[in-house]
């Protein structure tokens, strides 16, 4: 078995419960990434997030440090961005999970592998120099390409805005 599918098995296990409950959750959906070359970024309003990429670069905004984001991530040092709240994670083989809070991501890189449960929104662009630029899936729906040009997904029920 290959060490990428074990990882992911053993955090299917520890997460597992957490994604479940968390599913139940009324207006949750959920976003899947799959061997994903572009780039990804991605608002969510709830819920968890947790994945990995092989090789790139993941800039985390953590929009309100008050609602006790819970973050995790491994294979990388944080280093702090020039906006307030912004940690940068460069290298390979970096492992991630963020549970609760609002938060904001964008991956730059390959090999991406994500799961994100709750409500949000968002942006996938394919690598044109890769042959293939990775899957992505909504809710229970069907693997789909990821595009060339940019596409905007949305998971879960969006919170209403008032004008």
């Amino acid at each position: 078995m290959s060490t990428r599918l074990t990882l992911v098995l053993l955090c299917s296990l520890f997460l597992a419960p957490a994604a479940f409950a968390a599913a139940h959750a009324t207006g949750d959906g959920v976003l899947e990434l799959k061997d994903v070359n572009g780039r990804v970024g991605i608002t969510g309003q709830r819920g968890a997030i947790w994945g990995q990429l092989d090789k790139g670069t993941l800039r985390v905004v953590d929009q309100n440090p008050d609602d006790n984001l819970n973050a995790y991530v491994s294979g990388a040092a944080g280093v702090p961005g020039v906006d307030p709240g912004v940690t940068i994670y460069t290298g390979k083989n970096i492992h991630f999970r963020f549970i609760g809070g609002k938060y904001r991501f964008v991956i730059v890189g390959s090999g991406i592998d994500l799961t994100a449960v709750g409500a949000g929104q968002a942006y996938l662009t394919g690598d044109p120099d890769q042959l293939d630029s990775g899957q992505y899936a909504i809710d229970d729906g069907k693997w789909q390409p990821v595009p060339l040009l940019k596409k905007l997904v949305t998971f879960g029920v969006q919170p209403v805005t008032s004008p």
